[in-house]
């Protein structure tokens, strides 16, 4: 898609902090997903534009999973009533476990999800947790999306549309430019064999976290120049 003029460019907006980040888990998911929801839209700004997908969770209790997998459906039965769209989840990389994934709450949002793929996706997060080799516990952190498609596929379920909001080394460093850019063709290879996973983000250019957008802020002219100098070819279905 780097080499097109008009490229489907893909946004996640997520609000950091308190209330906004996870649920209220002693609610009914119901409940919790009706309350939750609406905090989100209240703090939206007036700009915010609907093609844009909306995280309202970040690494939630993989523990809470059928809980939570409720609280997707009914979440995102309100973002297609109201015309949003709407990414889950956010787990931590390395989470949720592969039979969490089977459980009947995350299975009806799955469900709902794969009739949905423009409106509805999973969000991910996947750190290899080293800065010497991206691949370390491969596919158990970089690329544990395939444990997902596992278990769709065993169930019947169209892959649903995959957001990786969070990707690197670690929180708070990430290896010298040369062998960063190594570890991201290599990832790329490995996301461009999956359609439904639609991009990766970085992280990160914010604040904190021991300065590490300066660290990050070096990559975006390598990056670029790989993305116009580089295109995979994908197997139609």
């Amino acid at each position: 898609q780097a080499l097109s003029h008009n490229p489907d460019n893909i946004t996640v907006f997520r609000l950091t902090g308190g209330e906004w980040e996870l649920p209220d888990y002693n609610l009914p998911a119901e409940l919790s997903a009706e309350q939750h929801w609406a905090r989100i839209l209240e703090r939206l700004p007036p700009e915010f534009d609907r093609r844009t997908w909306l995280e309202v969770m970040n690494e939630p209790d993989k523990e809470r999973a059928d809980w939570l997998g409720q609280f997707a459906l009914h979440t995102a039965q309100l973002a297609l009533r109201d015309g949003y769209r709407f990414a889950a989840f956010g787990w931590s990389s390395g989470e949720p476990e592969p039979e969490q994934w089977e459980l009947p709450g995350m299975l009806e949002f799955l469900q709902l999800a794969a009739q949905h793929p423009e409106q509805l996706a999973v969000a991910l997060h996947e750190y290899s947790y080293s800065l010497d080799d991206i691949a370390d516990r491969y596919p158990y952190l970089v690329g544990r999306f395939q444990k997902l498609f596992e278990v769709c596929d065993r169930n019947g379920i169209p892959r649903p549309t995959v957001l990786i909001t969070e990707w690197g080394w670690a929180g708070t460093s990430m290896p010298p430019v040369k062998r960063a850019m190594k570890d991201i063709a290599w990832a790329a290879r490995l996301y461009a064999d999956y359609p439904q996973v639609k991009g990766a983000a970085i992280w990160y250019l914010g604040g904190g976290y021991s300065g590490i957008a300066d660290q990050a802020q070096q990559l975006i002219v390598p990056l670029q120049g790989y993305a116009l100098r580089n295109y995979f070819a994908i197997e139609p279905g």
